[in-house]
């Protein structure tokens, strides 16, 4: 894997990195992700490390450098850690009271526009962070439209609650150009990405991607799932007091007698009258009571932990070929006699004396498990 080094201010190459011990990035579905990098002290690229400069890992792919250490013993070398391109949508809070009417889609393009691309303060704004124009990035959105009002949180933690119920995920992508066999990073686009699903039971006609040992492309499968503080439906209260309160169930409010297990959510800081003096209609209190509900549930689901690691020589699926992040594929267990449908959320790449190793890591929500008769 070659490793470019790119100066922060101009997002040209000042550098390679030639020799290292090990390497690593794991890129997250709609999170920072991170990377680690040993470099020997020798190297020509040690003057370039510093902290906010950029990584060029692969495709898709850079750092931001946020921590050097410099352990010189037996072993002379630094050690480099940072996160992904995502983590730079952390840089943009909302501090004051900001409120949107729209779709996801819209809304999200909204927010990274309103706080990087033409914000009010002109010392916000980033000039290398643009919305992406590819329509594939730009799904189309039946839900309709949703209320949405924020203080204080980062816009990655906030588009992570707007995108909860949509099935959809985001990423801050990095566009490069190569001048003279250098790659240089021209900026970094905002896009939205809708998962494919390329389980065996996809109805949409896509190839099924499958992972199992019996198909040699399977090296490891961990499965762990965790229920101890699972609640199946939250009620929200809002405003007013005793009968008057304005609740609002959300999470799956179907189920009844054993099944339904009950969380109280006190949201009495949700007022139809707001500090700007304005009025929320019914629908807007409700949407806003919804979102607080479902995030409170998400600290109450059952936690399903699932990591694999592929062979990385079988060219049965090609990464970004046959599946992206995101996807939905299917792995089959012998143990747990089932095979398990389930989402990509991290992709892990890793060198180490010279052997590459290549890890999928998979997402709680929308696990689904199928009978394993079907293969």
């Amino acid at each position: 894997m070659d490793l470019w080094v790119i100066d922060k201010s101009t997002r040209v190459i000042v550098s390679m990195i030639r020799t290292y011990t090990f390497v690593q990035y794991s890129k997250e579905l709609s999170n920072s992700g991170s990377f680690e990098i040993r470099i020997p002290v020798n190297d020509e690229s040690i003057p370039y490390i510093i902290r906010e400069n950029y990584i060029y890992f692969d495709k898709g792919v850079v750092g931001i450098i946020k921590e050097i250490k410099d352990t010189q013993d037996s072993d002379v070398e630094i050690t480099v850690t940072g996160y992904l391109s995502n983590h730079i949508l952390t840089y943009r809070s909302f501090l004051l009271t900001t409120k949107y009417y729209n779709n996801v889609v819209t809304t999200s393009r909204n927010m990274v526009t309103n706080l990087f691309i033409n914000p009010t303060d002109t010392r916000r704004k980033i000039n290398y962070i643009v919305l992406t124009t590819d329509s594939k990035y730009i799904p189309t959105i039946t839900s309709g439209s949703v209320t949405y009002q924020n203080t204080g949180d980062n816009l990655l933690t906030v588009l992570n609650e707007l995108y909860l119920e949509e099935d959809l995920a985001f990423e801050l992508y990095p566009n490069i150009q190569t001048v003279e066999n250098q790659p240089n990073l021209i900026n970094f686009e905002f896009r939205t990405i809708k998962p494919v699903d390329r389980t065996v039971t996809n109805t949409d006609g896509n190839d099924p991607v499958v992972f199992s040992f019996d198909l040699d492309n399977l090296s490891y499968f961990q499965y762990d799932e965790d229920g101890m503080d699972y609640c199946s439906m939250a009620l929200v209260a809002s405003e007013d007091s005793g009968e008057n309160r304005v609740t609002l169930e959300v999470g799956d409010t179907t189920k009844t007698g054993i099944d339904r297990i009950e969380l109280y959510v006190d949201a009495r800081d949700i007022q139809s009258e707001t500090v700007e003096g304005t009025t929320l209609t019914q629908q807007e209190l409700e949407d806003l009571m919804r979102q607080r509900g479902l995030k409170k549930l998400e600290e109450h689901e059952v936690f399903t932990d699932v990591d694999a690691s592929i062979i990385a020589e079988n060219k049965m699926y090609v990464y970004e070929e046959d599946y992206f992040l995101g996807d939905y594929v299917t792995v089959q267990s012998k143990k747990l006699n089932k095979m398990v449908n389930l989402q990509i959320t991290k992709v892990t790449k890793s060198i180490s004396n010279g052997v590459e190793h290549f890890d999928l890591g998979f997402g709680k929500d929308k696990l689904s498990f199928v009978k394993i008769d079907l293969l």
